[in-house]
């Protein structure tokens, strides 16, 4: 039977680590998990001497790094070892790498140079809940299945937010009434929110199959897509629109009610619309 060890009250280090031989690893999906006093190995075992054993983040072996003051984690070698044998596939390394770096960044306690350290925002991350989880269920077990679970639905996020970057760099610039715009045909949600943080003032999102589409602009007082809203009724007899109180969101369709009807207007026709505002 193969088996990962790592240690008694894992961090998210040797969490991450297990899950990446566990995901990526040929023929180690359904290894067991052990746990051993941090530090040692399985049956006392020199780490690496046997090919159905594997030691993370505990035993000073190949995916162990306390014996070394370089700044590398477990999870950054196994990855390391895992793109070495080519067995990521090329669609999941970028947001692969992504997470690893920030389990390595925490694993060396970076997160003190973060901006405002101390905000309550940073107490939502996955390395601070590990601690929250460990008091609710001393079970490693129940540990590794929570975590896991959460990792799986981190690379969905990082997936989504490298396609929105990709889409955003090719995305259809132009000026509204309201400053520096973007449009783009996408199921990506996220492009819209990754595009408004990184400074658009408009973001118009058109689904490529279904035709829903979405504009929405920074949740600040003095921008208003009411002159859109109004425009839009105007030509527009059979889409459902829904105007947003806050005045930031012009929503046609929604996945919550399949009943909406998507709009008419092409997005060339929509970017039209707002540019003669």
């Amino acid at each position: 039977m193969k088996t990962i060890v790592t240690h008694l009250s894992p961090d998210l280090d040797a969490l991450a680590s297990v899950w990446l031989i566990k995901k990526y690893l040929t023929d180690w999906n359904d290894a067991q998990i052990k746990f051993v006093p941090s530090g040692t190995t399985l049956d006392d075992q020199l780490p690496d001497i046997d090919q159905n054993i594997i030691h993370v983040d505990t035993g000073l072996g190949k995916f162990d790094h306390h014996q070394t003051n370089e700044y590398l984690s477990a999870t950054k070698l196994v990855y390391k070892y895992l793109i070495g044998k080519d067995l990521i596939p090329s669609k999941e390394i970028k947001p692969i790498e992504r997470i690893v770096e920030y389990v390595n960044a925490t694993d060396h306690f970076a997160e003190v140079f973060y901006t405002n350290p101390d905000s309550d925002l940073y107490d939502f991350m996955i390395r601070q809940l590990i601690d929250g989880l460990k008091v609710i269920n001393r079970e490693e077990a129940k540990l590794v299945e929570i975590i896991f679970q959460l990792l799986e639905a981190v690379l969905i996020v990082f997936k989504n937010k490298v396609k929105a970057e990709e889409e955003i760099a090719n995305g259809f610039v132009f000026k509204s009434y309201l400053g520096k715009s973007l449009a783009i045909e996408t199921n990506n949600e996220e492009t819209i929110k990754l595009a408004l943080k990184k400074g658009f003032f408009l973001v118009i999102r058109r689904h490529p199959e279904v035709g829903f589409t979405r504009i929405k602009t920074l949740p600040d007082q003095k921008l208003s897509l009411r002159p859109i809203y109004e425009k839009i009724l105007k030509i527009d007899k059979k889409g459902s629109w829904f105007f947003h109180i806050s005045g930031h969101m012009l929503l046609n369709g929604s996945s919550g009610n399949p009943k909406l009807i998507p709009t008419s207007l092409s997005l060339n026709k929509i970017i039209e619309v707002i540019k003669s505002i």
